[in-house]
């Protein structure tokens, strides 16, 4: 079951609800909402704002705190899956010609990172129901799919575009598997927070379903939160002390 007709306020997708025709004919028809394309110049413009280098904390050498996760999540709520794409490809490439990286050229393919992530958070969040559960699986699968298979991929592609072939860049990397298998629990927990404080003002200019309710973390969300933030740490731990010396001992490699 899914939308038939475009109405002033969206509603809540029924439970259940798959990724059929009418979902992706729902999804593009965004484009045709006024309200949601304002939206998205601004949380394009919010995007690229947190690009700037005093957003970005260095937690660690190669551990970066940034606040990007936050506006591309609640901007792919918004607006869905197919328009945050677009905006994604928008937002990664003028924040590369605002603020580039010292030392590092433009390489367009890049923004497919931010488009997926964005695309993935408008799958999961879209007019659905919106709970830690699912936030963390969003979050979970923009950090395996985008963080630690499209962009290790795309770095190796870049240095045979640029004729480094010889380059050394490790497809498995020991501080990005920690950084995103470790962090992405807090990462969403944050983004259910900011749905929360966010989510009334939403409702009030009618870019969320008025039958949605507002997420609120429980014992038992917490509970999971822990749960989950355990299992991650068990899975960097077994990396570091048996997969890492495998690998090595091994040699193996992706490309």
């Amino acid at each position: 079951m899914s939308i038939k007709k475009r109405r002033s306020t969206p509603e809540l997708l029924p439970a259940g609800t798959g990724y059929g025709k009418q979902y992706w004919l729902d999804a593009a028809a965004q484009f045709k909402d006024v309200k949601i394309l304002v939206f998205a110049a601004l949380f394009i413009a919010l995007r690229v704002l947190v690009k700037m280098p005093i957003f970005k904390i260095q937690v660690l050498p190669g551990l970066n705190f940034t606040l990007d996760c936050y506006v591309n999540a609640i901007g792919a709520m918004v607006c869905g899956p197919v328009v945050s794409f677009l905006s994604g490809a928008i937002s990664d490439t003028l924040g590369c010609i605002l603020f580039p990286m010292a030392g590092q050229p433009y390489f367009p393919p890049f923004m497919l990172v931010e488009m997926l992530s964005s695309f993935i958070f408008g799958l999961f969040l879209w007019r659905r129901k919106i709970t830690v559960s699912r936030v963390l699986l969003s979050k979970l699968t923009v950090n395996v799919v985008c963080n630690l298979i499209v962009n290790p991929a795309i770095i190796k592609w870049q240095y045979y575009a640029m004729g480094a072939e010889g380059t050394v860049a490790a497809f498995i990397n020991g501080v990005r598997i920690g950084k995103n298998l470790l962090l992405f629990p807090f990462e969403a927990a944050f983004i259910v927070l900011f749905i929360s404080a966010l989510f009334p003002l939403l409702r009030r200019v009618g870019v969320v379903p008025k039958d949605q309710a507002k997420p609120e973390f429980r014992v038992k969300h917490w509970l999971l939160v822990a749960i989950v933030t355990l299992a991650s740490f068990a899975l960097v731990l077994f990396y570091w002390l048996f997969l890492k010396d495998f690998i090595a001992a091994h040699n193996f490699k992706f490309f």
